[in-house]
């Protein structure tokens, strides 16, 4: 375990000598380019150049988060529904209900019941199967107002 926190102070280390020269030679190469500007141009051109350069870099950082931020977004709710479509509805953890359907079960009989259940699946599964107009639609319109909203 000593190993592992050695390990992680040492890169802890390195790469924060290495963010810092990067910062650094970022900054003199933005000075380099300041200076060879304003000596073949003039101060002002140099400082709108320097300008529109930083506001470059800042509209594609800005573009960037954005993606990402949707990105994340998207994965959220795929998550949220893929969650929510392994729980089980509240009606069947009710205690109540389980109990209702344990006295149906005694009364008519677990050999009558067993043809029923067998062919209340198969008609739930047949209509999981078939796809409805509305739902079709509705799918698709999700995309485009995710396009306009953005």
């Amino acid at each position: 375990m000593g190993k592992q926190i050695d390990a992680a102070i040492r890169t802890a280390v390195y790469g924060s000598i290495a963010a810092a020269a990067g910062v650094a030679a970022f900054f003199f190469l933005v000075i380099a380019a300041f200076l060879w500007t304003q000596q073949h141009y003039d101060t002002i051109v140099a400082c709108g150049v320097g300008g529109g350069l930083f506001l470059l870099v800042a509209l594609v950082a800005l573009t960037a988060l954005a993606i990402s931020r949707r990105r994340a977004a998207i994965a959220a709710k795929a998550e949220e529904e893929a969650a929510s479509a392994n729980t089980l509805p509240a009606w069947i953890a009710d205690p109540a209900t389980l109990l209702m359907a344990l006295q149906i079960v005694r009364s008519v009989g677990l050999g009558r019941l067993v043809p029923l259940a067998l062919a209340a699946i198969t008609a739930f599964g047949a209509a999981n199967l078939v796809k409805s107009p509305a739902r079709t639609n509705k799918r698709r319109a999700e995309p485009n107002e995710s396009k306009r909203a953005a």
